[in-house]
């Protein structure tokens, strides 16, 4: 899984007409609020380009690097965290609503909807547990909103996923822990919880909640954004989580949105462009820690899952779940997740993508759950078909795809370049 020094650092570098299609991309997003932020200069972008250079170096010698170059240290990656990178997870939302304020939230918390997962909403139970078992997934994870806000809800659907699918699916949770009680603690483990995961940064990194579920839950997790002015508070709790039983810490890159806007730029934090604007000093951060455990000792595994492994093996993922459904004779699935059709003269591509209801615009199969629930599957081609020559069509079919298909083939590598 480990790559050399010369593959993980950065992807291939993204030439001026990509860059700009980005920064334009971004100043879209945000408006005219995009002139308020604080990108990196030139000096900025050598001196942090350099130390991460540094520390990617030194983590290639002592960490396993995986998913592409994107995501470190793979040694002690925590069940739920294997299940996501082998694209074999479901994500519910079993609510919307949050009681805490955290200003790094990427979105407002104040949707009363019902459950919903992949943009499709299971008000039941029972119907979310058929439609789990009937795609195959071998993970679920129960998030919101804060699910332990409607622990009751919550439990129903843990306990329907459960008792649908046996123990072949790995269960977890993700909670601020400040509802969390002896007895609620309890209720979760008996409802098939097999992993619980907590954002201490919501109550400034305390365990106390945390240590109910060590001893009653499987595997404990914490797993915060990587907040760079915590840095050293966070060195410091790392020694004390794993003295309280904590098995993985995970830590992630921040990213701007729309909606934490205000509190990340009040904070003086240095913008990086790309798909999305991240927090240059917070990947940074990250990686630090993530040397700190190792050159330490500290018997807690760190992760570190950036942006690129979230945009890239994340989306790729879902796709994928959704073409391996409808694949056909002929039809191959690529890395990317990608239907792949090779023609007589050439390749065409689809995406096939999973739907409450169909938009009737491209063709599209049901899938009817056993609970007698219809979901649609879609196909979406991408382009037109596109020529081969006869050593791209030899190139290809020998896993090397030509640098103008590459996207629909194979996921990107390593972190992503600074500008």
């Amino acid at each position: 899984m480990s790559l050399s020094p010369s593959s993980l650092h950065l992807r291939s570098h993204l030439n001026e007409n990509i860059k700009q299609q980005l920064i334009e991309s971004n100043r879209k997003e945000y408006g005219h609020l995009y002139d308020l932020l604080t990108f990196t200069t030139p000096d900025q972008l050598a001196t942090a380009s350099a130390e991460r250079e540094e520390l990617l170096l030194w983590l290639d010698r002592h960490a396993c690097f995986g998913y592409a170059g994107t995501k470190v240290d793979c040694n002690g990656l925590s069940p739920g965290c294997r299940r996501c990178g082998d694209g074999d997870w479901s994500c519910l939302f079993v609510n919307g609503r949050c009681n805490g304020r955290c200003f790094y939230c990427p979105t407002a918390q104040d949707d009363d909807g019902p459950p919903v997962t992949n943009g499709m909403a299971f008000a039941n139970p029972e119907e979310y547990a058929s439609y789990v078992a009937a795609l195959g997934f071998g993970g679920v994870s129960i998030s919101g909103g804060e699910p332990l806000l409607t622990p009751d809800l919550t439990l129903s659907y843990l306990s329907a996923v459960r008792k649908r699918c046996g123990d072949d699916v790995h269960l977890w949770l993700y909670t601020n822990g400040t509802m969390l009680t002896a007895d609620l603690c309890g209720r979760l483990r008996d409802a098939g919880l097999d992993e619980i995961r907590f954002d201490l940064g919501a109550v400034r990194y305390n365990l106390k909640k945390l240590r109910l579920a060590v001893g009653c839950i499987k595997a404990v997790t914490v797993e915060i954004p990587a907040v760079p002015e915590d840095e050293e508070l966070l060195k410091l709790k790392m020694s004390e989580m794993a003295e309280a039983g904590v098995n993985h810490l995970n830590l992630h890159q921040m990213r701007l949105t729309p909606y934490n806007f205000g509190p990340l730029t009040e904070r003086g934090y240095t913008f990086l462009h790309g798909e999305k604007v991240t927090v240059l000093e917070s990947e940074l951060c990250a990686l630090r820690l993530v040397r700190f455990g190792l050159e330490q000792g500290i018997p807690l595994p760190v992760n570190y899952c950036s942006f690129p492994y979230k945009r890239r093996f994340q989306s790729a993922a879902a796709r994928r779940r959704a073409a391996l459904t409808v694949c056909g004779l002929g039809e191959v699935v690529t890395e990317s997740g990608y239907l792949r059709i090779l023609t007589a003269t050439g390749v065409r591509y689809c995406e096939a993508a999973l739907l409450q209801n169909p938009s009737y615009r491209y063709p599209f199969e049901k899938i009817t759950l056993d609970t007698g629930r219809t979901i649609y599957m879609e196909r979406r081609p991408l382009a037109p078909e596109l020529e081969l020559s006869d050593a791209e069509r030899t190139a290809l079919e020998a896993g090397r795809p030509p640098e103008r298909i590459a996207g629909f083939e194979k996921i990107e590598n390593g972190l992503a370049e600074y500008f």
